[in-house]
């Protein structure tokens, strides 16, 4: 997210356009003021709801401006995880499995993403959507999460922790997996699934 490049791309293209548009037209109201309120509503109408069509010409129009088709993650998921905290080594297996709820919000230039489990709530704190070099796409962010009792709270293993979590996204499912810092050390397994 936040490719800035292609928004200078589309801006520098927008305003050559309306330039040359007020030379060979000569449109009076059309100043530099004008231009600048005009492309400012384009781009936040492109920000909030237009990148997110997908039919008639708006993925064209998207690649021919330089701008990413990102993949509308927008909503509520349920996560299901597996972790370290408990593992089987015999059987090479997570012991320790949870769910809970994950919501993303999206536009095209941020995304943020927050989660409530039984026993902590997380928040992110960093969050990109990435283009593999096969088309598929990933989402990756670091996150914040906090336990909901006190007593976890202050446990110096339990305690407020951060970590990063990758996940693939699969049509109307994220696979991947998560890890946490040194307080923690613990990773896992997660899948999202649309709700």
């Amino acid at each position: 997210m936040k490719n800035y490049q292609s928004f200078i791309t589309f801006i520098v293209f927008f305003t050559a356009g309306f330039y040359l548009l007020d030379k060979k037209v000569s449109i009076p109201f059309l100043s530099a003021s004008v231009i600048s309120l005009i492309i400012f509503g384009v781009f936040l109408f492109w920000d909030k709801f237009l990148w997110k069509q997908k039919q008639f010409f708006i993925p064209q129009l998207a690649k021919l401006a330089g701008l990413h088709d990102y993949p509308n993650l927008n909503g509520k998921w349920k996560a299901e995880y597996s972790s370290s905290y408990k593992y089987d080594t015999q059987n090479d297996r997570y012991i320790t499995t949870g769910s809970g709820e994950i919501i993303i919000k999206q536009n095209y230039t941020s995304i943020f993403i927050t989660g409530q489990f039984s026993e902590s709530d997380s928040e992110s704190f960093v969050a990109n959507l990435k283009q593999k070099e096969n088309g598929g796409w990933f989402l990756i962010y670091g996150f914040r999460n906090k336990p909901k009792s006190e007593k976890l709270q202050n446990s110096p293993s339990g305690g407020m922790h951060e970590g990063f979590c990758y996940l693939d996204v699969l049509h109307d499912k994220l696979s991947g997996y998560y890890t946490n810092d040194e307080n923690r050390k613990t990773r896992g397994r997660m899948i999202l699934t649309k709700i």
